[in-house]
C-alpha cells in the first residue's frame, strides 16, 4: 500500500510539470498539489499505524534511481517511524539505509524535537545521525540549541561548539556558549563542557563543567546548596540530597552545619499511596554547642521535631457502594520549641501564624445530600510551658481527642414548609494533669414558614431545643476539710423564635438594587442546669489514682497544692438565653452591566433582660469601575462605648500599579469588667509598580500602632520573563526568640538583603546578607 501511494504521488508530481496555458489548467495544477500534500500526510499516518518491512519512504519532485542509490531533488520528503524530514536535495542508499540531505533540512523526531540544518546524514539501520550548522528545538523543555556539528547515536547527542538558551532566538536575554556537550537520550540530562554564561552579549561567568536536566523528570542527586555566614552562628552550609527511586514517593535529606552553633539534619518524605491521596512526613534535629546555648540563653541544647501531613479524598468509598463524599486530613506536629522551625534553612520558615501554641489536627467527614458525619481531633502543644518553670509542662493542656459530629441537613416534616434539622456532637477532653470531661450536645431546630402580603414578607415561627451533658473526671470540691466529687452537669435550653424576613429587588434606569432584611424575636422558654464557671485543679503528687481521690496526707498542704482554673467548656451565649430582638439588613447595588459596586450590611441586637444593646456589626464595601476598592467593618460595644473590632481597607489596581492599605484594630477581653485584656492595632501597606521591560517595583510595611514600632518592612525590584527572572529585596523584621528566661518575650531584629535569579529550565541561585541583634521595646 505505501508503494502504491508513493507511485501515485510521484505520477501526480510529474503531471504537475506539464505546461499550463489557461486558467482551467492552473486550477488543475493547484488541485494536484493539494492532493499531493494530503497523500504525503496520509502516507505518514499509515506508516506510523502499520509497521512495514520497508521503513523509509521518499517523495520528491524529481527522483532518479541508479542501482541502490536514489537521488531526489525538489521538495524532498523522507519519513520513517521516527523521522519526518524535508530538504532541497537528498541521496538515499537503499542497501545501507543511509540518507544524506542537503539545503534547508528541516527534521522532526518524535513529538517534541525539531531541528534545522544545512546538511544532515541519517543512518536508519544503526540509528545514527550527523548534522552541520544545526539548530535544535526541544518543545517539551522549551529550550533551543545552536551548534557547529551534531552526532547522534542510540544513547547520546554529541555536540561540538554551540550555544543553548530558553529565551528569544533572535536576541536572547541569556545564553550559554560551550566548546562541547552531550545529552543522554533517555535521562534528558545535558552535560556542558567549558560553558561561558552570557547576559545579553556580555560574558559573566565561566565554569569547566555545567549540567542540568532538559525536562521535568524527577532525578536522584544533589540539589543546589545553601551557603552563607551568620554573625552569631558562623559559617553556614546546607547540602540537600534528593532521592527519587519511584514515581510514587521521594525523599530529601538536608544536613547542615553552623560552625559556631552546631550541626543538624532535616528530612522530608513525600508519597502518594493512591491516585486520590498525598502525604508528607518531615522531621529534623539540631544540636547546639554548649557555649552557644549559654551565650544566647537558649532554653534547649537540642531542637527537634517531626510533622505529618496527609490528605485523602477516598477512604471507605471504594468499600461501600453509595452516593457520598468523604475526605481525611491529618496535620500533626511534635516539637520541643519554635527554634525547630527557624533552623530548617538559613532564613527559617516564613510563617506569621507560628506561635507558642502548636495545634495538630485530624479531620474526617463523610456526607450525603441528607446526612453529615465528622470525626475531629485537636492536640495542643504549648511550647512556652515546655520551656518554662511550669510544673506540669504540657500535661495540663486540654486536648480534644476525639470529637464526633452528626448533622441532619434541613428537611421537611409532614408539611413542605415545616422544616427541621438535627445537630449532635460528642467531645472528649483529656489531659494528664487536671480536670477532664466528656461533653455531649444535641441541638434540634424546628421552623414553620408562611408567606404574607403576596410573598413580599415571610413569617417564620421556630422552636429550638438544646441539650448539654458533661461527664466530669478528676473534678473535686474542698469544703469543711473534706473532698467531694461532682461528676456530672446537665443543661437544657429551649426558646421560641419568631422571624419576619423579606427579599426585594428593583431595576432602575442606571442600576439594579436588592434588599434583604429581617427581624428575629427570641423568647427563652425552659432552662435548667448550669455549667460550672471554674474548676478545681490539683498537683499530680497529691492524687491517688488507685482510689480516685486526693491523698489525706496532702490536706495540710492543700492551699499550696490545689487551685481553681477557668472552665474549658463554653456556655451558651446570652444570644440564646435572654429575651432579645435582633435585626439585620443587607443591600447590594449593581450597574447596568451587572457589576456590583456597593455592598452594605448592618446587624443589631437588643437584650430585654439586660436592657441594653448588643454589639453593632456594620460593614460597607465600594467597588469602583476604575479598580479602586474601599471597605470598612466594625463591631461597636454600646455597653462600654468603644469599638471591639475595626478593619478598614483601600485597594487599587490597573495594568501599571497596584496598592492596598489595611488597618486592623481588635480589643479582646478576658474578664467581664475588662481589667484583663489585650489590644492589637496595626496597619499593612502594599505597593507594586509595573515598570517598562518587565520590571516591577514593590514594597510592604507592617506597623504596630499599639506598641509604636515597625514589625516588618521591605522594598524590592523583580524582573520577570518566561526564560528567566530575578528579585532583589531589602527587608527588616522582628521575630520572637525562645530563651530559658523570657519565654518568647525576647525578640531579635533582622536586617538583610536578598537576591535570587532563576534561569529556566535549569534553576537559579540566591544570595542574602542579614544582620541580627536583640530587640526590646526600649530600643
Amino acid at each position: 500500500m505505501p508503494f502504491i501511494w508513493a507511485l501515485c504521488g510521484h505520477f501526480l508530481a510529474n503531471l504537475s510539470k506539464l505546461g499550463t496555458i489557461n486558467l482551467r489548467q492552473l486550477w488543475w495544477c493547484k488541485l494536484i498539489k493539494i492532493f499531493k500534500f494530503l497523500s504525503v500526510i496520509l502516507l505518514f499516518c499509515l506508516n506510523l499505524l502499520n509497521a512495514k518491512v520497508q521503513n523509509v519512504e521518499l517523495i520528491a519532485d524529481d527522483v532518479v534511481k541508479n542501482g541502490d542509490i536514489i537521488t531526489a531533488t525538489g521538495n524532498v520528503i523522507i519519513y520513517s517511524q521516527d523521522y519526518f524530514v524535508t530538504a532541497d536535495r537528498a541521496v538515499y542508499d537503499q542497501k545501507d539505509e543511509v540518507a544524506e540531505l542537503f539545503g534547508n533540512v528541516n527534521s522532526m523526531r518524535g513529538l517534541n524535537e525539531a531541528s534545522r540544518a544545512n546538511y544532515v546524514k541519517l543512518d536508519f539501520k544503526n540509528d545514527l545521525q550527523e548534522a552541520d550548522a544545526n539548530f535544535i528545538m526541544d518543545k517539551d523543555g522549551e529550550i533551543w540549541m545552536q551548534n557547529d556539528k551534531t552526532c547522534v547515536d542510540s544513547e547520546y547527542y554529541r555536540i561540538k561548539g554551540g550555544a543553548v538558551s530558553s529565551c528569544n532566538v533572535s536576541d536572547p536575554d541569556w545564553k550559554i556558549k560551550f566548546s562541547s556537550a552531550k545529552m543522554n537520550k533517555e535521562s534528558k540530562f545535558l552535560h556542558i563542557f567549558n560553558p561561558v554564561f552570557y547576559v545579553s552579549d556580555y560574558p559573566v561567568l565561566y565554569l569547566p563543567y555545567f549540567g542540568f536536566p532538559t525536562d521535568k523528570t524527577r532525578r536522584t542527586g544533589l540539589l543546589p546548596p545553601e551557603i552563607g555566614y551568620i554573625g552569631s552562628e558562623g559559617a553556614y552550609y546546607k547540602q540537600p540530597i534528593y532521592f527519587a527511586p519511584y514515581e510514587s514517593w521521594d525523599f530529601q535529606i538536608d544536613p547542615q552545619i553552623r560552625s559556631r552553633r552546631g550541626v543538624g539534619v532535616y528530612g522530608t518524605f513525600r508519597f502518594a499511596d493512591s491516585p486520590y491521596s498525598y502525604g508528607e512526613i518531615r522531621g529534623g534535629m539540631f544540636e547546639n554547642k554548649s557555649k552557644h546555648q549559654k551565650r544566647l540563653e537558649l532554653a534547649n541544647k537540642q531542637h527537634h521535631g517531626f510533622e505529618i501531613q496527609y490528605d485523602r479524598s477516598r477512604l471507605v468509598k471504594h468499600l461501600i457502594d453509595g452516593d457520598f463524599k468523604e475526605n481525611l486530613w491529618l496535620d500533626f506536629t511534635k516539637l520541643n520549641d519554635l527554634e525547630y522551625y527557624d533552623l530548617v534553612s538559613k532564613g527559617g520558615i516564613d510563617d506569621d501564624s507560628a506561635n507558642s501554641l502548636v495545634t495538630s489536627r485530624l479531620n474526617y467527614y463523610l456526607t450525603t445530600d441528607n446526612h453529615y458525619f465528622g470525626l475531629y481531633a485537636r492536640y495542643y502543644l504549648d511550647t512556652a510551658k515546655l520551656n518554662s518553670e511550669n510544673l506540669f509542662k504540657n500535661n495540663d493542656t486540654v486536648q480534644e481527642i476525639p470529637t464526633l459530629h452528626y448533622h441532619k441537613f434541613v428537611d421537611n416534616f409532614a408539611l413542605p414548609n415545616l422544616l427541621y434539622s438535627v445537630d449532635t456532637k460528642a467531645h472528649n477532653y483529656i489531659r494528664d494533669d487536671g480536670v477532664e470531661a466528656r461533653h455531649y450536645e444535641l441541638n434540634i431546630p424546628v421552623s414553620f414558614s408562611m408567606p404574607l402580603f403576596d410573598e413580599y414578607l415571610n413569617l417564620i415561627i421556630g422552636e429550638n431545643l438544646y441539650f448539654s451533658y458533661i461527664d466530669w473526671d478528676k473534678k473535686y470540691n474542698y469544703a469543711n476539710g473534706e473532698f467531694s466529687t461532682d461528676n456530672s452537669t446537665a443543661y437544657i435550653n429551649n426558646y421560641h423564635l419568631i422571624s419576619l424576613q423579606s427579599d426585594l429587588a428593583k431595576s432602575y434606569e442606571n442600576f439594579f438594587h436588592t434588599v434583604s432584611f429581617g427581624l428575629d424575636l427570641l423568647i427563652p422558654w425552659y432552662q435548667k442546669g448550669d455549667i460550672d464557671d471554674r474548676l478545681f485543679k490539683y498537683y499530680r503528687y497529691d492524687y491517688d489514682k488507685e482510689n480516685s481521690k486526693i491523698n489525706k496526707s496532702a490536706l495540710n498542704n492543700v492551699k499550696s497544692s490545689l487551685y481553681y482554673e477557668d472552665n474549658f467548656i463554653n456556655e451558651l451565649s446570652d444570644d440564646y438565653t435572654h429575651d432579645s430582638l435582633a435585626g439585620r439588613f443587607t443591600q447590594y447595588f449593581y450597574d447596568g452591566n451587572g457589576r456590583k459596586f456597593i455592598r452594605h450590611m448592618i446587624k443589631q441586637r437588643y437584650d430585654f433582660d439586660e436592657d441594653e444593646f448588643g454589639e453593632l456589626d456594620h460593614s460597607i464595601d465600594f467597588y469602583f469601575k476604575n479598580g479602586l476598592r474601599l471597605g470598612n467593618r466594625f463591631l461597636y460595644s454600646h455597653k462600654y462605648h468603644s469599638f471591639d473590632r475595626i478593619r478598614s481597607y483601600a485597594g487599587y489596581s490597573n495594568d501599571y500599579f497596584s496598592g492596598s492599605l489595611t488597618h486592623s484594630y481588635e480589643y479582646r477581653k478576658f474578664s467581664e469588667d475588662r481589667d484583663r485584656y489585650t489590644k492589637d492595632n496595626y496597619f499593612i501597606a502594599n505597593l507594586a509598580l509595573n515598570l517598562p521591560n518587565y520590571y516591577k517595583l514593590f514594597g510592604r510595611v507592617d506597623y504596630d500602632l499599639q506598641r509604636d514600632y515597625t514589625k516588618m518592612w521591605r522594598v524590592g525590584v523583580t524582573h520577570n520573563r518566561k526564560c528567566w527572572n530575578f528579585s532583589f529585596v531589602y527587608q527588616e523584621d522582628i521575630e520572637p526568640k525562645n530563651t530559658n528566661k523570657q519565654n518568647y518575650e525576647k525578640a531579635s531584629k533582622e536586617q538583610g538583603f536578598y537576591f535570587f535569579v532563576n534561569f529556566y529550565p535549569f534553576g537559579g541561585v540566591g544570595y542574602d546578607f542579614s544582620i541580627n541583634h536583640d530587640y526590646t521595646e526600649q530600643n
